[in-house]
């Protein structure tokens, strides 16, 4: 009873003895305790009877499956496996879509009259739209899912056909404008919504799972299948659409624009509306857990501490229960409604008052992951740009080959992945997440190249030199430091 209700200082003795439960870390035991903890102390406090209802459902539903009891299965069907799909399928082509234009990149950005660095610009426009739309469909997706993931395939249609058509009028800019459109049209935060509104929680994991997989095989997926198309090299004409190049610069728009309007179509056709089933089932569970809700203010303001004088109530004081939550009641009820100004204000408040608020309560592990994240997408993201300029002026790599580096470190992705995830019931996320910005850190300073720092009369960049970063310790760091930030996924 002391290791379940904790001491007074709010702490869990371990003693191993107790962990009766089955599993592989105790994280997920530790929260089932904490779960019952804070309900026990729901009744401690006189909010809840321990014959109730409520008590013995959660009571079995926290310790089922861990203390010898069976698990209760899910009885929420997956109703919307084909839309579910659909959404999945969106993910995949969005990630090759992003990455199948990495190998050719700086091949088109000459084509069309710029130097090598326009092929970062290239690049990048699509994640920079990409934080519009993701906003923009956020709120969308509130009312429905059919519009917004019909809209993005009408974007990305167009976005790639006007990448590929640029290259016939010469113009940069509607080559940018094109990336930048099929950023807009970026279906991922829909996908994302769709699967945590829609998905009951015994199939979330294994949802989330292939949408993991999905992301990982389209981004090793689309420079495999930018090798394919540098073989094409040809001129036809279209009925109303003119005369069409195509050829390894051209190829990826085309391509990806056939693919999304096969997509599009399949959403006009095929896809209705879901049942937010997930979402319902949230609030079900939530509604349980708050079943003294409305009482609960009355003693919020208290600690555990303050608190642990208050004596559980016997059998005798279990018939005065209801005057105990009565009067619980009345008091929250009487500083509820001293606070409905400031509540109705608060609603009523400008966006921008709301965005303090949010930024006024993100703690320090919140504040640092968040760095974590944007270090991870901004390293990765210059690892990408970077690529293909670099390997072709350097190493005078063909598409061919910037292409194979790319499938590479796509299709190493996924087993890393895994196995941090594995590691990840064994060791702290922090430990891990520690050693994997210890192994970026050193594949980043293999691709650091000191004898830049050297004037030198040749094009070769120091090649005679022992310390010059070659070709060799370029891939190398170009795998440790990619797979090592794609792991912090996985964490």
């Amino acid at each position: 009873d002391y290791f379940l209700i904790g001491s007074f200082s709010d702490n869990l003795s371990l003693q191993p003895s107790y962990l009766v439960m089955r599993g592989k870390s105790l994280q997920s035991s530790l929260l089932v305790v904490a779960q019952w903890r804070e309900q026990r102390n729901q009744y401690r406090y006189g909010t809840l009877a321990p014959d109730s209802a409520v008590w013995n459902m959660q009571s079995k539903e926290w310790f089922g499956g861990f203390c010898g009891e069976s698990r209760p299965e899910s009885k929420t069907p997956m109703k919307n496996s084909f839309p579910l799909a659909l959404n999945i399928l969106g993910c995949f082509l969005y990630m090759q879509n992003y990455y199948i234009v990495e190998p050719s990149s700086t091949r088109y950005a000459n084509a069309l009259g710029m130097n090598d660095a326009m092929s970062g610009l290239i690049i990048g426009a699509m994640p920079w739209a990409a934080i519009i739309s993701a906003i923009t469909f956020s709120i969308w997706t509130n009312k429905c899912f059919r519009s917004p993931l019909i809209f993005s395939g009408l974007l990305l249609v167009s976005g790639n056909l006007l990448y590929a058509t640029a290259f016939r009028y010469g113009s940069i800019e509607m080559a940018l404008c094109g990336r930048f459109m099929t950023g807009l049209g970026g279906p991922r935060s829909i996908n994302r919504r769709y699967i945590a509104d829609t998905t009951p929680l015994a199939h979330r994991t294994a949802v989330n799972a292939a949408f993991g997989t999905a992301t990982a095989l389209g981004a090793a997926l689309g420079p495999a299948t930018a090798i394919l198309l540098d073989n094409l090299d040809t001129v036809f004409e279209v009925p109303v659409y003119g005369a069409v190049h195509l050829n390894g610069m051209t190829g990826p728009g085309f391509l990806m624009g056939i693919l999304w309007l096969i997509f599009t179509l399949l959403l006009v056709f095929t896809f209705t509306e879901p049942e937010r089933s997930g979402l319902e089932e949230q609030r079900q569970k939530e509604a349980v857990m708050g079943i003294v809700t409305p009482t609960s203010s009355a003693v919020a303001g208290k600690s555990e501490f303050e608190m642990t004088h208050i004596d559980a109530p016997t059998e005798k004081s279990n018939s005065r229960n209801e005057p105990c939550i009565s009067r619980l009641e009345s008091q929250a009820f009487s500083e509820d409604s001293k606070n409905t100004d400031s509540f109705s204000n608060t609603r009523d408040a400008s966006l921008w008052s709301q965005l303090k608020h949010v930024a006024s309560n993100i703690t320090l592990p919140v504040r640092i992951s968040m760095f974590l994240l944007f270090s991870k997408m901004f390293t990765v993201e210059s690892l990408i740009s970077a690529a293909s300029m670099v390997t072709k002026n350097r190493y005078h790599w063909a598409v061919q080959q910037v292409g194979s580096l790319g499938t590479i470190v796509g299709c190493l992705t996924i087993p890393i992945s895994i196995f941090i995830g594995f590691l990840s019931q064994y060791r702290e996320d922090r430990v891990l997440m520690f050693w994997l910005m210890i192994a970026a850190s050193f594949g980043m300073s293999l691709l650091i190249d000191v004898t830049d720092l050297m004037s030198t009369d040749t094009d070769t960049y120091n090649e005679e030199n022992m310390f010059a970063v070659g070709p060799h310790r370029y891939v190398a760091g170009y795998l440790i430091v990619f797979c090592s930030m794609q792991a912090f996924d996985g964490v």
